[in-house]
């Protein structure tokens, strides 16, 4: 196995993780993307998370990869089928490589630059809290404060610290707000672009429903949600969408559903939707 060193000489370990169902229409961009990176991972895991297309196809004609395919039955609550085929991922490459330090995990439809882990890692050796960082897509917006879906990198003392994604929609989002929990710093560098093949834009008015409901679950207050759809009341369909966000965070909470996580977490969770508030309003946002 390769080791690379950081700027300030210090022996490092990465690793890389995919996963992806009925991809072939992006896994190969994706994969060899990945395969290109300068310095290239030590071990790349990709799941095919029981694909009925020619993903598993495409995905035998590379000799860099280990493939981890999965038979997990469809979940019905979006997000569950991901974080189970990611903690299946995460389980296998550290049995494969045990000591790594660092871990990128791409989406199925990301592809990278070559220097794309050599430029965030750099950011990690500027900071030791820095837990998970990432680039941003080309023409999309990240908040400061939080980090890309499609090309995150997780420092290894962070992950430990979140043990893992908790199956469920906006496993993703719970994960960056567990991180800071714990004392670590999540940010993006708009500088360090990356391409999204599938942009996630919410112009389904579906994708806002879910989002509401989303934000509930994460502890986020609907005084929180009214004021995030204030800020995206540009984004398309434009007002409405913000507003069909709030009115289903709302709908959401006087049902009274059980919020899945601890207390711990949610007594954080409604302080850190203040300060990530004025954050949001006092940071330009990153393009």
């Amino acid at each position: 196995m390769d080791i690379f060193r950081v700027s300030k000489g210090i022996p490092m370990k990465y690793v890389a993780l995919t996963s992806g169902r009925n991809e072939e229409k992006f896994i190969r961009q994706t994969v060899e993307a990945v395969l290109a990176l300068v310095p290239p991972p030590v071990a790349y895991i990709v799941v095919d998370d029981a694909s009925t297309d020619k993903t598993p196809d495409i995905l035998a004609e590379y000799e860099g990869i280990e493939v981890l395919v999965l038979k997990n039955p469809r979940h019905e609550t979006r997000g569950v089928n991901l974080a189970w085929a990611l903690n299946s991922g995460m389980k296998r490459v550290t049995k494969l490589v045990p000591d790594w330090d660092f871990i990128l995990k791409i989406d199925a439809d990301s592809v990278l630059p070559r220097d794309y882990f050599q430029r965030i890692i750099s950011e990690f050796d500027k900071n030791p809290r820095l837990g998970v960082s990432s680039g941003t897509p080309h023409d999309e917006m990240v908040w400061r404060g939080r980090a890309s879906d499609g090309a995150k990198v997780y420092r290894r003392e962070c992950w430990d610290d979140i043990g893992h994604f908790t199956p469920g929609n906006a496993f993703d989002t719970l994960a960056l707000i567990q991180a800071k929990q714990h004392g670590w710093v999540v940010e993006s560098f708009s500088e360090v672009k990356y391409t999204q093949l599938r942009t996630w834009r919410r112009g389904n008015l579906g994708r806002w429903v879910l989002s509401g409901r989303s934000r509930y679950f994460l502890g986020f207050p609907p005084w929180h949600t009214f004021l995030i759809a204030v800020v995206y009341a540009t984004d398309r369909p434009w007002i409405l969408g913000g507003l069909t966000m709030f009115i289903s965070h709302v709908l959401t909470a006087l049902g009274g559903l059980r919020k899945p996580h601890s207390k711990e977490y949610y007594t954080f969770a409604g302080n850190y939707a203040m300060w990530e508030l004025l954050e949001r309003f006092h940071e330009r946002r990153l393009t």
